[in-house]
């Protein structure tokens, strides 16, 4: 099913939940300015769902508005905004049955420029992994949700690596745009905004760009979900988001889990096992306990 005839079956899915009451809010997406991507749209109600828009320019991650309406509420989710919402589940931030949702196969969406967002290149989930309803393409989609996507940096370079995040660092306004637009950053007062100690910073120094960047990618650890939000956001271009893939590589092969997949799965930082396997960051592969033994 092209975009267009998927677009047509949503919209009769909308106004049909907004007729019946059977949702006081639908979430999806609109057009934006021109070239741009598609941007948030709210339908409250049946005229409202003219301006839908549904193509490759609905890159937002639409997840995080539910959690400002958590009731009644009823979204259009590609498979990357289905992963938010199951770990929204998990971490007990949303009823499921007080949500509707539209699952939409996507094969990908693409950048502002016509060419296809990087992070849609490296995504093998084609298919919402929680949905009321779902809206199909026309033909069979392939997916491979087990693809580990984090390339093995073993053999790799540490002084190139350093290199390669400061240089991203160096980028880096603390505007936190990606922390507004990521769906895992939801803490009522971000730890960058807390006065004790005072994380905030009076100058725009390497060491508070770090402090930042680290700790959101390790409150991150086993629950990113690869959308990508927080580097389309980026006005500096600051790719971080490699940072996060290669933590997120490192939960998957430790504890076999990836984020957002499957409804009954438990997040790897929610549970414990005597059993777990014991590795560090630094020195871990040299652990006969990690998960390289």
């Amino acid at each position: 099913m092209s975009f267009e005839k998927q677009k047509r079956e949503i919209a009769a899915i909308c106004k049909t939940l907004l007729e019946e009451g059977k949702a006081t809010v639908v979430l999806g997406f609109t057009r934006g300015e021109p070239g741009e991507n598609a941007i948030p749209l709210f339908m409250r109600k049946t005229e409202d769902v003219d301006k839908m828009e549904w193509d490759d320019a609905c890159t937002p991650n639409l997840a995080k508005y539910l959690l400002e309406k958590k009731d009644g509420a009823a979204i259009i989710a590609k498979p990357c905004d289905a992963r938010a919402i199951v770990m929204y589940m998990a971490e007990n931030q949303i009823n499921r049955d007080n949500i509707y949702i539209i699952g939409a196969e996507c094969e990908g969406m693409k950048c502002k420029d016509g060419s296809p967002a990087s992070v849609c290149k490296e995504c093998r989930v084609k298919t919402p992994p929680v949905y009321n309803v779902l809206v199909k393409k026309d033909a069979e989609i392939k997916q491979d949700v087990d693809c580990c996507l984090v390339s093995d940096n073993k053999e790799a370079d540490l002084q190139k690596m350093q290199e390669r995040f400061q240089n991203e660092i160096k980028k880096c306004i603390l505007c936190y745009s990606c922390r507004q637009a990521c769906y895992g950053c939801y803490c009522e007062t971000c730890f960058m905004d807390r006065n004790l100690p005072n994380w905030l910073p009076a100058e725009l120094d390497t060491g508070s760009k770090m402090t930042y960047h680290l700790g959101r990618a390790m409150h991150l650890a086993g629950r990113c979900v690869e959308c990508g939000a927080c580097e389309r956001v980026c006005p500096s271009g600051v790719d971080i988001r490699y940072l996060i893939r290669e933590i997120t590589g490192f939960c998957e092969k430790l504890y076999g889990y990836r984020a957002g997949l499957r409804t009954d799965d438990v997040p790897a930082l929610l549970s414990f096992q005597p059993e777990d396997r014991e590795a560090g960051f630094i020195g871990g592969e040299n652990d006969d306990s990690c998960c390289n033994a």
